[in-house]
């Protein structure tokens, strides 16, 4: 097979038949490899089944092992490797997480083989890893512990701070009353570890007075600590959610020929005030005689424009409704949704205070109008709707 089909296929994202088969497919090994790795420790099931379970292990192993293959062999076709060497793309694939993963997905039906089963079957706990490319907010998370890694990695020199300094007074304070359980700082520190994080088990409990005053302190501490670390977390997930949304916006901004002309601040500018909303098929976006106030941008999905003669149909990275930016008229067609659709709106507000701080764009918006309005108002209208 051509390697950029291939890659095509392998995509996470591939919107074709051949890629959505092979995701069906990907699940469904990786379900079933699951199933097997926890059917195998139940003893029972071990006992009376343990020569299929094996079996099934190696043959789901085999088709992770296939797919190793085909990405290896599909990675040169990547937009961004296309100016490099076939070889250095391989290998550089090879050595990224997603490749060590599919590896080590290939290779537990060898080791399980080698290693004569039983409790080697919990290599293929490995394959749940393989699900992480096809879930896009686990890759947002590893991005927002990466950015914000010193932040995090200051609370948690703090976290430590407070367990060794809580273990060492409840070390002093305990010893004599209780020398099983606070008998040595490192003896100690699990009943720390269990009091900051308020869990609370109760196996190991202060008896005197300044012991239960230091237990009533770090349990507060402990509250306020694994709040600010959610605090962090969420702060720095949502700039990233935003961040996503607006490099999406941008990307469907920027494709469109009504942008083109212009430069990347002005695009900015539009991305940041669109508004996404999904349609499921069938929905109706907007009726003719309407109040034309916005327009929409197509993110995703197709909807069909119904106008005389015959109804048009507008796909990804179309636009319609810029009619009501440019004259105000009412909608003189109806939108419908043919399948789940993403659009993007822009309300006439907005877009007209952009316009009177970009006079480019207001440039292009009359030479637009006067396109479209002046020479075929009628074709005009049955393509913006």
């Amino acid at each position: 097979m051509d390697p950029e089909r291939l890659h095509k296929m392998l995509d996470p994202d591939g919107a074709g038949t051949a890629a959505r088969l092979f995701r069906a497919a990907h699940h469904a090994l990786v379900a079933i490899g699951t199933g097997i790795v926890l059917a195998d420790s139940v003893p029972s099931l071990r006992q009376a089944h343990g020569g299929l379970l094996a079996v099934l292990f190696c043959l789901v192993s085999a088709g992770f092992a296939i797919e190793y293959a085909a990405r290896c062999y599909a990675a040169p076709a990547a937009p961004a490797a296309r100016h490099r060497p076939p070889l250095r793309v391989r290998l550089a694939w090879a050595c990224s997480p997603g490749g060590i993963v599919d590896l080590l997905s290939a290779a537990a039906g060898i080791a399980g083989l080698v290693l004569g089963g039983g409790d080697a079957l919990l290599l293929g706990l490995v394959w749940l890893c393989k699900l992480v490319r096809y879930a896009p907010g686990l890759s947002i998370l590893g991005r927002v512990v990466g950015r914000a890694h010193r932040a995090l990695l200051s609370l948690l020199l703090g976290f430590g701070i407070v367990l060794v300094g809580a273990s060492s007074l409840a070390f002093v304070f305990e010893h004599n009353a209780q020398p099983q359980r606070f008998g040595s700082i490192p003896t100690a520190l699990w009943w720390a570890i269990v009091t900051v994080t308020t869990t609370g088990y109760g196996d190991a409990v202060p008896k005197t007075p300044y012991g239960r005053l230091l237990a009533g302190l770090i349990m507060v501490g402990g509250i306020l600590v694994l709040a600010l670390l959610a605090a962090i977390l969420a702060s720095f997930y949502a700039d990233e959610m935003r961040r996503h949304a607006f490099l999406n916006t941008w990307r469907v901004v920027a494709g469109l020929p009504f942008f083109q002309q212009v430069g990347a601040p002005i695009v900015a500018d539009v991305a940041r005030l669109l508004r996404p909303r999904d349609y499921p098929a069938g929905a109706v976006v907007c009726r003719r005689g309407e109040p034309g106030d916005c327009m929409y941008f197509i993110a995703s999905g197709t909807v069909e424009i119904r106008v005389n003669p015959a109804p048009l149909r507008l796909g990804s990275e179309q636009f319609f409704g810029e009619i009501a930016l440019l004259t105000g008229a009412p909608r003189n067609a109806t939108v419908v949704a043919v399948e789940p659709c993403t659009l993007l709106r822009l309300d006439i507000a907005d877009f007209h205070a952009l316009m009177a701080q970009q006079p480019e764009l207001a440039s292009i918006i009359k030479e637009e109008a006067e396109r479209r309005l002046g020479p075929a108002p009628a074709a005009a209208g049955e393509r913006v709707a």
